[in-house]
């Protein structure tokens, strides 16, 4: 009995360590917010908008990196989404990666 005991529990152990987590990392870029950008946003609207990006350029402030990846723990290819905004003076003036700009993106929020 106490032989059978053993065996179930280190099969249970074992198989415990087979199961690997989805690792999610960076900003979740969702569509509809990526929607909401219009050119000539300040900086502070963008971040209402998406968050604070995950990366800035390190010799200008003018370029914002927005980057998600997730790594699937069940063998699945991995995800990654990558939106990349470009400032002017303060306000948004391009987008660019893997996100499609929406179709309004040039209709200023100033008019």
């Amino acid at each position: 009995m106490l032989k059978k005991l053993i065996c179930v529990g280190a099969i249970c152990i074992l198989s415990a360590c087979a199961y690997k987590i989805d690792i999610r990392q960076g900003n979740y870029i969702e569509k509809r917010d990526v929607a909401k950008l219009r050119q000539n946003m300040n900086k502070d609207q963008v971040i209402f908008v998406l968050g604070k990006p995950v990366l800035k350029d390190t010799f200008s402030d003018d370029k914002w990196y927005y980057v998600y990846q997730v790594d699937y723990g069940d063998g699945r290819e991995t995800k990654r989404m990558d939106l990349i905004l470009n400032f002017e003076d303060g306000k948004l003036v391009d987008m660019s990666g893997t996100v499609d700009k929406p179709e309004e993106f040039t209709q200023s929020i100033d008019e």
